[in-house]
């Protein structure tokens, strides 16, 4: 494996004063990870433009474009026990436990939002269209958003995978000989993944795991 370092500190000076452990391990890994979600979007975007083989698709995920004539960006959707559990666009990603209780990261900004008073309404095509967040304030959701972020990340680590074992090794270079921004290679994508996700649940002091985590249910997506 490459010797990639993932933990990169960032002036915290640029962010409102939050002088909590968990904004503090937010900092340092928070630039490193922006750029590699932008690239990973760029990588969902790629995956789903094969000819017959959408692989987000492939992987499980349901697809709901916006209507005729409407500007938008496509979700790609996951539910568990129906109630929505993840959600990619274009402009970011939402995962979380039941439609007001999850966390939500931009394209462009790491810092994990909570769904707020409001809940999440599908559809949703835009930015504009998703409800008011809130910012992690306490400890409780802080914790909250380190534990989903993880498995989140964990999620994405195990697509990189999944997408390396069915389209072979060179496939993920592929996409991104087009892209000028990568901060690591396709092979390196599952691992710089886990390793942030491990790095934010070293900070967990509490959280109980779910016994319905989004891997448990789609593993059998990737045989």
């Amino acid at each position: 494996m490459a010797n990639q370092k993932v933990v990169v500190a960032e002036d915290p000076s640029s962010f409102s004063i939050d002088s909590s452990p968990y904004f503090q391990a937010l900092i340092k890994v928070k630039r490193f990870a922006e750029i590699l979600l932008h690239q990973q979007l760029w990588c969902f975007g790629q995956d789903i433009k094969i000819p017959e083989n959408n692989l987000l698709i492939r992987y499980g995920l349901e697809r709901i474009r916006p209507p005729y004539r409407t500007s938008g960006s496509t979700s790609y959707i996951v539910r568990i026990d129906g109630e929505i559990s993840l959600i990619l666009w274009g402009f970011g990603i939402y995962y979380g436990y039941g439609n007001n209780k999850g966390v939500y990261l931009g394209r462009y900004d790491f810092y994990p939002k909570l769904i707020g008073e409001k809940p999440l309404n599908l559809p949703v095509w835009s930015p504009s269209a998703l409800p008011e967040f809130i910012s992690p304030a306490n400890k409780i959701e802080w914790e909250y958003s380190f534990w989903l972020m993880s498995e989140l990340f964990d999620w994405i680590a195990r697509y990189e995978e999944w997408v390396k074992r069915v389209m072979g090794g060179s496939y993920r270079e592929d996409c991104l000989k087009d892209w000028k921004q990568s901060i690591v290679s396709g092979d390196d994508a599952a691992w710089a993944w886990r390793k942030i996700a491990n790095f934010l649940r070293k900070h967990l002091v509490c959280h109980e795991v779910s016994s319905k985590t989004l891997f448990q249910v789609q593993k059998n997506f990737e045989n």
